[in-house]
């Protein structure tokens, strides 16, 4: 087993084990989020009720007799630089509707995706008007504003799965389990976290001449960058504990 296979399996489990526990404690009942390996060794998924890596929606809870569905499919590698770092390659998050599970919008993420943006939304919507003008441009489709890929963020500031359930949660669509706010702000940063740490490894220049703007000691070093994205790989709390403290300024 390589240290590629040994680094997938454990991060794959844990984000699914991690993504189950949160929508348990939000806005679901009994919902299972499965973590699968493909047979390739270097490629995984994550997803709601996953079947032949495809996934499944899940129920939300609601007052309403009308169901409504989440359905979320996360495709993952390890990062091609150190090969260390769980990496998304793809992901889909979808609201559905009724008993037939009618889309309402879907959140997609592509890397290198070609012509539209990595990460967008789209929206199953009808605009008459829209269609009217898009038809003069020579685009005739049904369902216009449902093919419009509007972009949300890019590949490092993508909105997270939490905003969308807070929205539901905020807008009185689902019934959120007590302390859900708590569950909801602590997943979402945890994703932050590591989107800063990813943030950081592409770019250490800016990280380093930010901390030294504000004051901090950093050498141009190895040892001292891996020790940042250390630090912000191991969330909120460990920051906290092991922030250095930023040399006096003169006034």
């Amino acid at each position: 087993m390589s240290k590629k296979d040994t680094a997938l399996f454990p991060q794959t489990k844990r984000f699914a084990d991690q993504l189950q526990a949160m929508l348990n404690r939000t806005v679901c009942d009994n919902a299972r989020v499965d973590g699968k390996i493909y047979p390739d060794g270097v490629q995984s998924a994550v997803g709601t009720h996953l079947e032949d890596f495809t996934s499944t929606p899940v129920r939300l809870r609601t007052v309403g007799v009308t169901p409504l569905w989440l359905d979320v499919v996360v495709y993952l590698m390890l990062d091609a630089t150190e090969g260390t770092f769980l990496t998304v390659r793809s992901s889909v998050c979808a609201l559905l509707v009724g008993e037939e599970q009618e889309e309402i919008l879907h959140y997609d993420y592509e890397r290198d995706k070609d012509q539209y943006a990595e990460a967008h939304i789209q929206i199953q919507a009808r605009h008459a008007e829209l269609e009217k003008f898009l038809g003069e441009l020579g685009r005739k489709e049904v369902d216009a504003l449902a093919k419009i890929h509007l972009p949300v963020g890019g590949r490092r500031f993508r909105p997270a799965l939490e905003d969308l359930l807070e929205c539901l949660i905020n807008e009185r669509i689902v019934d959120p389990h007590p302390g859900w706010k708590q569950v909801l702000d602590e997943s979402r940063q945890r994703y932050r976290d590591r989107q800063i740490a990813a943030a950081v490894r592409r770019q250490p220049e800016i990280a380093i001449n930010e901390l030294r703007r504000l004051g901090y000691g950093v050498t141009d070093d190895a040892t001292f960058l891996a020790r940042i994205v250390q630090m912000w790989n191991g969330g909120s709390s460990s920051r906290a504990k092991s922030k250095p403290q930023p040399k006096s300024r003169q006034k």
